[in-house]
């Protein structure tokens, strides 16, 4: 992101040669230390645009330079290695689909560049396979599924067979679902742009002895505008167990009559799910572990931690525990700018059965216990302002120095150890409230783009 361009420093004239030999010493002692350590969000800014990195830029950024260097963040999005098994290359959507129903358990299915109108759906009923884009560019091969709700074919990749992984695609354009799991186990979606489906983008359904142990990762998931119609989700999964959300952007998760459907969303039994490390975009409704038309054990255990909640389009709640146990929401940070008329709280717990904690969240509206709940709730920040955050019209909610209400001020979690962009938490003396833990850098997505939001810690 570039950042406004910092007005020059005057500095007063100094007479004593012994003076100017001193400011001299420090200065370059300052470059030295900048040069040695992580650069500071405009040096590097200025490296991507080629411009010149001056020694009052070096001046302006020396307080940041000077704050405790946190540990390398870490980079969850890398691409997938290379296959080791038997690989085939398919550049027809009739090759695809045979492939995924017939190839030899443990296959590669590398998909080679293109735009692929399929005429039924991609079942991948083989165990362990491997559908992903040939050249890891997600933006190189398109399944088209050729509308949404056209009642064509329901799914664009339906899953039925345990250890399959879908990788390095976009979908677009799907009947029902972008891809729906048939309760199989240790699904791996990575690196998916999925996009405009009819009902919800990813599904999980509730077969046999449900979904164990699944991944959806390092993805982009969408509505150009909003879905076609009122039954929609981001992912919607019923009776999944162990399944990790993370390091995915969520935009216009929302149905045309603005009816509460949460972005994110496990529910009928789901157990132990963990969402971390997303970004939520003017979605209707953030992420829920249960739902209001069920009862008691909708979901138990799980983590919601380190995700960024932007709205300013018209919103519900941005988090829910509905009929769900034993849960941590820790660490999140939400700014709410156009609430649903009657809405004053941001996070919920709701119904007498839905006991948990809220701890150390950031957010502009109140985090209540709703209908007899029972959630505890320690140390979360509810009065944020627009200007504690680096650049909320981009939805970059990194925090900037006003924010003193959340730096330092939140406790130590063991279920929450890094920050939204990977850094290791505490940086400083305590670690922050909310997801940005204030002063770390932000990462790569591991495809040689730009870091996911920007660069931080700004004045």
């Amino acid at each position: 992101m570039k950042h406004s361009p910092t007005p020059a420093r005057s500095f007063p004239r100094l007479r004593r040669p012994a003076s100017i030999i001193c400011v001299g010493l420090l200065l370059l002692v300052a470059l030295l230390v900048t040069l040695a350590a992580p650069p500071g969000p405009d040096i590097v800014g200025a490296q991507r645009r080629g411009d010149a990195t001056t020694l009052d830029a070096v001046a302006v950024y020396l307080p940041i330079v000077l704050k405790p260097t946190p540990a390398s963040a870490a980079n969850h999005c890398s691409a997938l290695p290379p296959p080791t098994g038997p690989t085939v290359t398919v550049s027809t959507e009739a090759e695809l689909r045979d492939q995924a129903a017939n190839a030899a358990p443990g296959t590669a299915i590398l998909v080679a560049p293109g735009v692929y109108n399929l005429q039924a759906a991609v079942w991948a009923t083989v165990d362990g396979i491997t559908i992903r884009g040939a050249t890891g560019n997600r933006d190189d091969v398109i399944l088209d599924g050729g509308g949404m709700l056209t009642w064509s074919h329901t799914h664009v990749i339906a899953i039925n067979a345990d250890d399959v992984t879908v990788a390095d695609l976009t979908i677009r354009n799907g009947d029902e679902h972008g891809i729906s799991v048939q309760g199989r186990d240790r699904p791996v979606l990575y690196n998916l742009h999925i996009i405009d489906t009819g009902y919800q983008l990813v599904k999980v359904n509730p077969a046999g002895d449900g979904s164990e142990d699944g991944l959806l990762a390092c993805s982009t998931l969408e509505y150009t505008t909003t879905a076609p119609e009122d039954y929609t989700n981001g992912i919607s999964a019923h009776d999944a167990h162990r399944w990790t959300v993370r390091d995915n952007e969520w935009r216009r998760i929302r149905t045309p009559g603005n009816v509460p459907a949460p972005a994110i969303l496990f529910w009928s039994g789901s157990s132990d799910t963990v969402v971390e490390r997303n970004l939520l975009v003017d979605c209707y409704q953030g992420i829920a572990f249960g739902n209001a038309s069920h009862g008691p054990g909708d979901h138990s255990g799980g983590v919601v931690r380190n995700n960024m909640i932007y709205a300013e389009e018209l919103h519900d709640t941005a988090i829910e525990m509905v009929h769900a146990t034993g849960w941590l929401v820790a660490n999140n940070t939400a700014l709410l700018l156009n609430p649903a008329a009657g809405l004053s709280w941001g996070m919920e717990a709701r119904f007498a059965d839905s006991v948990g904690t809220f701890a150390y969240n950031l957010t502009t509206l109140d985090i209540i216990n709703r209908d007899g709940a029972g959630a505890t709730l320690t140390g979360n920040v509810t009065d944020a302002a627009a200007g504690w955050f680096v650049n909320p019209a981009a939805a970059d909610l990194h925090l900037r120095s006003a924010a003193a209400a959340a730096i330092d001020q939140a406790g130590a979690l063991s279920q929450v150890t890094d920050d939204f962009d990977g850094d290791p938490r505490p940086i400083g003396t305590a670690p922050d409230v909310g997801a940005d833990e204030y002063g770390g850098t932000a990462v790569s997505d591991g495809w040689g783009a730009a870091p996911r939001i920007s660069e931080h810690a700004q004045p």
